[in-house]
């Protein structure tokens, strides 16, 4: 079997971690990291391969384009950080262009990789390299809502005593302020959420999960001001994304892909529970929502297809 080959484009935090992360995953993988300033990858991987002399993981490279010819995924972490006042959709412009120069560089030599887009704004810029690529969609992903995911169900497992794992919740949408949850569709231990909660005397009223919503949203904003960037959670998320692509495994995580309509609007990227396999990620079935949740979603696909025009169509 050919060693899978695995880009990292952007040597910082992000990077770093979410190098870290994959090698833990997919330990064959060759893991090339590039960076604008080489000197910052080369410093990467020589702490990474630090790491790894504890376990035996030997295939990080600090390299350039060139190294990404025959890429299986290409990652895309490189672009400029949320800064005080900002949201994740006033940086679209400015990161777009750099997400598009990274693919002019690397489609040509890797024709078949699947991008994984965790720069943000993450929906809008894997609906711009989409429109740029034309290529089936399910090798355009953004990391979309999965960690906001995983951030709700570890609120979730602190507040009823359970588990992660066995917490079947989603937050679906816009990687950002517009995000929902879906609770009609939660589920705890097998069981609905409301059976859960009226059988185990816990409770989860509309003030609750109002917070709930409130947490997952600010949740970076807090990890930034504790200790200045968030990384693992996103680096977390990576490496199980680019697991499930190597290992054909049929994951299912909240990621987003360009979608031919979502609750009336067309060809948006935005985040619903999708299988994560060999080929990328495709939606099976739309979820159910109640009626409340399909508005909340078209609100969200909107907010996401006006600025991803706004990129396509700028100057």
């Amino acid at each position: 079997m050919r060693q899978p080959k695995i880009v990292m484009v952007g040597a910082g935090l992000v990077g770093g971690s979410a190098a870290l992360f994959i090698a833990a995953a997919v330990p064959s993988a060759e893991i090339v990291i590039i960076d604008l300033e080489r000197i910052r990858a080369e410093g990467q991987v020589l702490d990474l391969a630090h790491a790894a002399a504890f376990w035996g993981h030997s295939g990080f490279v600090a390299g350039d384009y060139e190294h990404a010819r025959d890429a299986d995924i290409i990652v895309i972490t490189a672009g400029a950080g949320v800064k005080p006042g900002q949201t994740r959709l006033d940086l679209a412009r400015t990161n777009a262009r750099i997400a598009l120069e990274i693919v002019e560089h690397t489609a040509p030599i890797a024709p078949d990789a699947i991008y994984l887009v965790a720069t943000n704004p993450c929906d809008v810029l894997a609906g711009v390299i989409f429109d740029r690529l034309r290529c089936a969609p399910e090798r355009v992903i953004s990391t979309g809502t999965s960690l906001d995911t995983g951030r709700l169900r570890s609120l979730l497992s602190e507040r009823l005593g359970v588990v992660a794992p066995a917490i079947h919740a989603y937050v679906l949408g816009e990687h950002g302020e517009s995000a929902l949850i879906a609770w009609s569709g939660a589920a705890v231990c097998g069981m609905p959420l409301e059976v859960f909660l009226s059988r185990s005397g816990k409770e989860l009223g509309p003030a609750s999960r109002d917070l709930i919503l409130r947490s997952v949203h600010e949740a970076a904003k807090l990890i930034k001001e504790g200790k200045g960037a968030t990384h693992y959670g996103i680096a977390s998320a990576i490496g199980r994304i680019c697991e499930a692509i190597v290992h054909n495994t049929d994951l299912i995580l909240t990621v987003g892909t360009v979608q031919g309509e979502v609750e009336g609007v067309p060809d948006v990227c935005l985040s619903l529970p999708m299988v994560i396999n060999g080929r990328g990620a495709r939606l099976l079935a739309p979820p159910a929502l109640d009626a409340g949740e399909q508005e909340a979603l078209r609100r969200s696909a909107l907010i996401v297809k006006e600025a991803t025009g706004k990129v396509l169509g700028g100057p």
